[in-house]
C-alpha cells in the first residue's frame, strides 16, 4: 500500500506514468535503521515535499519506479549525504550504497553513463572556501585577494570538470546540461560565500558584481536543472543590489523607477506590503527574464508560499502569474493548491486547539504568558510570517508535538509583525493549522520581550527564529533553545526539563 501512495503522489506531481525511471539497488552493511530518500525538485530547491522514501527490505535490497515527466536531476540521500544522479525518461539505474563508509558505486543500467560523468566531477562538490578550516581566512581577505585566492582558483576547477564533461561520450544535450549545473553551482556558491560570510559592505558588493556580471542567463538547454535555476534566483538578487548601488551612486529619488525593476522605491513598498517579499522576486523575474525562464522560475515562487501554507502570497502571485502567462501548464496545479489552503483555512476557522489570547496587546511581559502554565513545560516559539526559516521549521512542528501529545507540554507562539498584518497573521496560523497559544507584537512592542528572555544568556542577538523553554515552575530553563529541525536533540531538552522536580 505505501508503494502505490508513493507512486500516486508522484504522478501527480510529474505527470502520467508512461515515463518511467527504475532505480534499484542494495544497501551494503545496511542496519534497517537508515532511511533511504531520493528528492526531486519540481524546479529548483531542496523542498521536504519532493522528498520520496524509499522502501528497503530487510537485506538491503530496494526497487522503486519513478514516474517521471521530463529529464530530471534528483538527490539520493543516505546517512545525510547527498548524491547526485540524474533521471532520464524510460531508463534504469543499478546502484550499491555502503552504510558502514556512505560510498556510493553505480553498477549498471541504461543511465549509468550519465550519472558516471556526474559522479566523476562531483557537480555538487562543497567549495574549499567554505570548508569550516579555510572560511575564516578568506573572509577577511581584501577584494584583490580574493580574486587571486578564491574566485580564479575556483574558476579554474569548474572550468577542470567542464573539460571532463566534454570529453565523455554523452550526448551533446547531457553535456550541455551537466556543465550548466556545474556552471551555475559555481556561482551559486560564490554568492553564498559574498553574502554570508565576507563582512565588508563594499567587498561583498564587489564579490556580486563579479560573479554577476558577465554571466549568461539563457541556457544552451531548455529546460535545464536545479542549479540552473537556483542560479536564476540569484541572479535576480543580484539585480537587486546592482540597482541599489545604481541607486546610491546616482541619487535616484524614490518616486523614480528602479533600474532592472521599472518600480519606484515609493511603489515596491507598497506592492511588498500588500503581497509579500515574494512578489519583488516576481517583479524582478518577468522584468529581465525569457519568458519560458520566468513562467517556470516563478512557478517556484507559488510552489514554496503554497509549501509555506502562505494562503494571501500565493493568491497575490497566481493571479498575476495567470495574467502573464494564461496557457501555463501549472495553472492547474496552482489552483489545486489555492483550494487545498483555503480548505485547510475553512477548517481551522473554528479549531479551539488554536488559541490567539484575548486582548494580547495589553500584555507586557513574556511571563504574563506564562503564567497560567504552571505545572506544564512551555516550548515558546519567536517568529514571524515573513520569515522564512521561520516558516520552514513550522514543517517540523508536528512530529515534536506527536512526540510529547501525552505529556504535560504547551506550546506558545511569539509572532512578530506589524499592526497592518494582523489579519494576515491570523490567516497564516489557522491555514497551518498552527496548535497552541499565539500572540503577536510589533517590531517597537517585541523589544521588552527580547530584554527578558535574553537578559541572562551572553548572545543577545535577537535574530528569528529562536526557542526557549520554561519548566513547570514558570522558569526560563534553556534560552536559545533548540529548533523543530533538530527533532531528538530537542526532544531531550523538553524531556530533561520535563523531569525536573
Amino acid at each position: 500500500m505505501k508503494k502505490i501512495i508513493i507512486i500516486l503522489v508522484l504522478i501527480t506531481i510529474y505527470g502520467n506514468s508512461f515515463a518511467q525511471f527504475k532505480l534499484s539497488g542494495k544497501i551494503k552493511n545496511y542496519s534497517a535503521k537508515q532511511e533511504l530518500k531520493i528528492n526531486i525538485p519540481v524546479v529548483f530547491g531542496f523542498d521536504s515535499e519532493n522528498s520520496i522514501s524509499i522502501p528497503v527490505d530487510k537485506s538491503g535490497r530496494f526497487n522503486i519506479t519513478l514516474p517521471i515527466k521530463a529529464q530530471k536531476f534528483a538527490n539520493l540521500i543516505f546517512l545525510k549525504t547527498s548524491y547526485p544522479l540524474l533521471l532520464n525518461q524510460s531508463k534504469n539505474l543499478v546502484l550499491t550504497l555502503n552504510e558502514t563508509d556512505s560510498t556510493l558505486k553505480l553498477l549498471d543500467g541504461s543511465a549509468l553513463l550519465e550519472n558516471q560523468v556526474i559522479q566523476k566531477v562531483k557537480v555538487q562538490e562543497y567549495p574549499f572556501f567554505l570548508e569550516k578550516q579555510n572560511v575564516a581566512r578568506f573572509s577577511k581577505l581584501s577584494f584583490a585577494a580574493l580574486k587571486d585566492e578564491v574566485i580564479l582558483p575556483y574558476y579554474k576547477q569548474r572550468d577542470e570538470k567542464i573539460a571532463i564533461v566534454n570529453q565523455s561520450a554523452l550526448s551533446l544535450s547531457n553535456k550541455e546540461l551537466i556543465s550548466t549545473e556545474i556552471k551555475s553551482i559555481c556561482a551559486n556558491y560564490l554568492d553564498d560565500f559574498a553574502r554570508t560570510e565576507v563582512k565588508d559592505r563594499e567587498i561583498i558588493t564587489a564579490l556580486i558584481l563579479e560573479i554577476f556580471d558577465h554571466t549568461e542567463i539563457k541556457p544552451k538547454v531548455f529546460p535545464a536543472g536545479p542549479q540552473y535555476f537556483g542560479f536564476i534566483n540569484k541572479y535576480l538578487s543580484y539585480l537587486e543590489t546592482k540597482a541599489f548601488t545604481k541607486i546610491k551612486q546616482e541619487n535616484i529619488p524614490a518616486n523614480q523607477n528602479i533600474p532592472y525593476f521599472g518600480i519606484s522605491l515609493d511603489s515596491a513598498s507598497v506592492v511588498i506590503k500588500k503581497n509579500g517579499k515574494s512578489y519583488w522576486k516576481w517583479i524582478a523575474a518577468v522584468k529581465n527574464l525569457p519568458p519560458n525562464i520566468a513562467e517556470i522560475y516563478a512557478y517556484q515562487l507559488i510552489l514554496n508560499q503554497s509549501n509555506y501554507k502562505d494562503l494571501k502570497q500565493t493568491l497575490a502571485l497566481a493571479k498575476s502569474f495567470e495574467m502573464a502567462f494564461p496557457r501555463s501548464n501549472y495553472i492547474k496545479n496552482i489552483h489545486a493548491n489555492i483550494f487545498t489552503l483555503e480548505k485547510a483555512l475553512a477548517i481551522n476557522e473554528t479549531n479551539e486547539q488554536i488559541k490567539i489570547i484575548p486582548d494580547y496587546q495589553k500584555i507586557q511581559s513574556i511571563y504574563e504568558v506564562i503564567k497560567p502554565f504552571k505545572d506544564k513545560v512551555v516550548y515558546l516559539d519567536v517568529w514571524g510570517t515573513w520569515c522564512g526559516p521561520c516558516k520552514d521549521e513550522l514543517k517540523y512542528l508536528p512530529a515534536l508535538k506527536n512526540k510529547f501529545k501525552s505529556q504535560d507540554v504547551v506550546f506558545i507562539y511569539l509572532d512578530m509583525d506589524e499592526d497592518g498584518k494582523d489579519e494576515n497573521w491570523r490567516e497564516f496560523i489557522k491555514t497551518n493549522g498552527l496548535t497552541g497559544i499565539h500572540l503577536r507584537k510589533n517590531k517597537e512592542n517585541i523589544a521588552p520581550f527580547w530584554k527578558e528572555l535574553l537578559a541572562n544568556h551572553a548572545d543577545k542577538h535577537e535574530y528569528y527564529p529562536q526557542y526557549f523553554i520554561f519548566d513547570k515552575s514558570g522558569k526560563l530553563v534553556v534560552s536559545k533553545a533548540l529548533a523543530p529541525s533538530n527533532k531528538d536533540e530537542l526532544y531531550k531538552q523538553i524531556t530533561a526539563t520535563l523531569s525536573q522536580k
